[in-house]
């Protein structure tokens, strides 16, 4: 049921994030807003869903940008799987855990990126990328990390209300 939802707000936020968003930077940096998304759906308590939908996702990104295919598909299933491990317990915890959560995320998802482009042969200056484009992308994406979460919660428990023991 949430893939009828979720794959066409995936393909906009991939649209967006490619397009309005690339125009929109901090220094050089952008949000990820699929990556938050991802985080925040496996933060949801739905980890085999966000592992799919970081597979959506990421083919979604991939074909809206020049990096190999599987580049953002690989690291969004790893990220979504490893947030997977709390069992939505992150949530409940604290709630600055999601913002630390799309912290790690987002240095993984771009050091990542980083290491196909060099694999590939491109040279690349890593002080200036993370200067310039991967500390930004990532206070952005940790800005946006609190609404994006709270969202899908709220998202997840309409779709999945909570089971009540009478």
């Amino acid at each position: 049921m949430i893939y009828w939802f979720a794959v066409p707000t995936l393909a906009l936020l991939a649209a967006l994030q490619s397009s309005l968003l690339a125009e929109l930077t901090f220094l050089d940096g952008r949000p990820d807003l699929v990556l938050i998304a991802v985080i925040a759906w496996a933060i949801a308590d739905k980890p085999r869903q966000a592992m799919v939908l970081g597979l959506i996702g990421g083919i979604f990104l991939d074909l809206l940008s020049s990096l190999p295919v599987g580049t953002s598909s690989i690291p969004l299933i790893l990220i979504a799987f490893l947030v997977s491990f709390t069992g939505g317990r992150l949530w409940q915890a604290h709630f600055l855990l999601p913002m630390a959560t799309t912290l790690v995320g987002s240095l993984f998802f771009h050091a990542f990126g980083m290491a196909i482009l060099l694999a590939a042969g491109r040279s690349i200056d890593i002080n200036l990328a993370l200067s310039r484009v991967i500390l930004p992308s990532t206070f952005l994406n940790v800005v946006l990390a609190m609404p994006f979460t709270q969202l899908i919660v709220g998202l997840r428990n309409r779709l999945y209300p909570p089971e009540v023991e009478i």
